[in-house]
């Protein structure tokens, strides 16, 4: 059930991304973390949803071309089946940095 929160509160900050290239631009990242932070309402310190939204920040601007997060930036809910499934594995990739 964790897992899937986490994933829900990733592809709700992906979406929320302007049309931008896969490298992170000036700022991108850090409110990219910060939204992915803010739209959890699970009850995580915060030291480790930091390092959580920060893995999967830089998984997704490696992960998911320039023309992927193009269209995440106009896309709403629900994401293509693929897609979906790309982000739950980096959701999961980046569970370890929940724990302590």
């Amino acid at each position: 059930m964790r897992c899937k929160t986490l994933t829900t509160l990733l592809v709700s900050a992906v979406i929320s991304l302007p049309a931008i290239a896969a490298q992170w631009p000036a700022g991108e990242r850090e409110r990219f973390v910060q939204d992915c932070k803010s739209a959890t309402q699970a009850k995580i310190e915060e030291d480790n949803l930091e390092r959580y939204c920060g893995c999967a920040a830089d998984k997704v601007g490696n992960d998911l071309s320039d023309a992927e997060l193009q269209k995440l930036a106009g896309q709403k809910t629900p994401l293509p089946e693929s897609l979906q499934k790309r982000l739950e594995a980096v959701s999961k990739s980046c569970l370890s940095q929940l724990n302590d």
